[in-house]
């Protein structure tokens, strides 16, 4: 963490899961019910590289991964309808974030970009931090999810702001990697980037 590294931006974009929320336990138990429901083995706690996936990938790249050919669209349609509510219990907020925010509503715009889908505005309302984000990005607003640069170019256009005026906090290398496609800088929360910070808190010290 360097104090003042990124003094001056004006839009911050923000991950879901795994920045905002805590959301592993939901993810795995949801697409644990979908191979159930064709037939597949559910994933076990120790398949720690499939968790991974369930937890940084859109639905589509999911089912791409793990679902054969002949009923992937099948999965579509039923993924498209399930309701990722009935697993909503088992996400926790993330703490400290409704503090940081609020510290730097007024300096700073804050949005959302995710590889999450139709829950996403529902999640981050269920933690409590809906009130700061003017906009949340997911990835039906865009035709590529992350890695590539696509959602965060949408932030971008959206806002009206050049590149060296925003960041992207998040926690994985896809988020990395899209942040760098999309020419701004990146903070990794819990995850170890050039620049990171392991709480919210941290992110302030960094903006300020």
């Amino acid at each position: 963490m360097k104090p003042g590294k990124f003094r001056g931006k004006k839009l911050v974009i923000l991950d879901c899961d795994g920045v905002l929320v805590r959301s592993e336990r939901a993810n795995v138990a949801y697409y644990n019910h979908i191979l159930s429901r064709f037939g597949l083995s559910e994933v076990s706690e120790g398949e720690t590289e499939k968790i991974r996936l369930f937890h940084t990938l859109s639905t589509p790249q999911v089912i791409d991964v793990f679902f054969p050919g002949e009923i992937k669209e099948a999965v579509r349609a039923y993924s498209d309808s399930l309701d990722y509510g009935l697993f909503a219990d088992m996400v926790e907020a993330e703490p400290g974030w409704a503090e940081t925010l609020s510290l730097l509503s007024e300096s700073h715009s804050f949005c959302v970009a995710t590889n999450r889908g139709k829950s996403a505005a529902a999640l981050i309302e269920r933690a409590g931090l809906l009130c700061f984000m003017k906009k949340i990005f997911t990835v039906r607003d865009v035709k590529n999810p992350k890695p590539a640069p696509d959602i965060l170019n949408l932030a971008l256009s959206h806002f009206g702001v050049s590149r060296s005026e925003a960041l992207y906090v998040g926690d994985s290398v896809l988020d990395e990697r899209a942040a760098k496609g999309a020419g701004i800088d990146f903070i990794g929360f819990r995850y170890n980037s050039e620049y990171f910070v392991s709480e919210p808190s941290g992110l302030a010290v960094m903006l300020k």
